[in-house]
């Protein structure tokens, strides 16, 4: 099994299409959350809270690590917030034992100017919300060790899916 990780705009979902293409079995768990709670993961972390989104995303997460695939992808959040957070316990435990027992897990990373490009905080926004921009590095800071442990990192800054997906299997 290959477990991947990172943050928003790492390029799963370009190197997930290769690698369903290439006949792999993918279970994503931010599809799973979705699916169970009947709407996107934007309308659930509206309307049902940042506690109930969390704690959705932990229990998708325990579930694609039990599916039977070739390749689980994890949602930015499932790992926790930062070290030490009992959010995500369960999932990173889990993680360690699947690395213990043969499978490999890969930090899809890339520059931050491009993570936040490809997640679309690359244009002017009102600061009236606060800055989105300082709120991702500051999560990207704060995540990036989670992500690291037990991990093989891959940067995808160059975008050659192609030669990503084939780094992978």
């Amino acid at each position: 099994m290959i477990i991947l990780v990172g943050p928003p705009g790492n390029g799963v979902d370009e190197i997930v299409r290769v690698l369903d293409g290439r006949g792999l079995t993918i279970t994503q768990s931010t599809d799973l959350v979705e699916e169970r709670e009947g709407m996107s993961l934007a309308d659930i972390a509206i309307t049902r809270g940042p506690a109930h989104y969390a704690q959705a995303e932990q229990d998708a997460a325990l579930a694609a690590l039990s599916a039977p695939c070739d390749v689980v992808v994890l949602g930015s959040g499932a790992l926790g917030n930062r070290e030490g957070d009992d959010r995500g316990r369960a999932v990173r435990e889990r993680v360690a034992e699947l690395v213990a027992e043969g499978a490999t897990k890969v930090f899809l990373t890339a520059g931050a100017k491009e993570l936040m490009n490809r997640s679309g905080l690359n244009v002017p926004r009102s600061l009236a919300i606060g800055s989105p921009r300082s709120m991702y590095l500051t999560q990207l800071k704060d995540r990036t060790p989670l992500y690291e442990e037990h991990a093989t990192t891959l940067d995808t800054s160059a975008g050659d899916w192609e030669a990503l997906a084939d780094r992978l299997v």
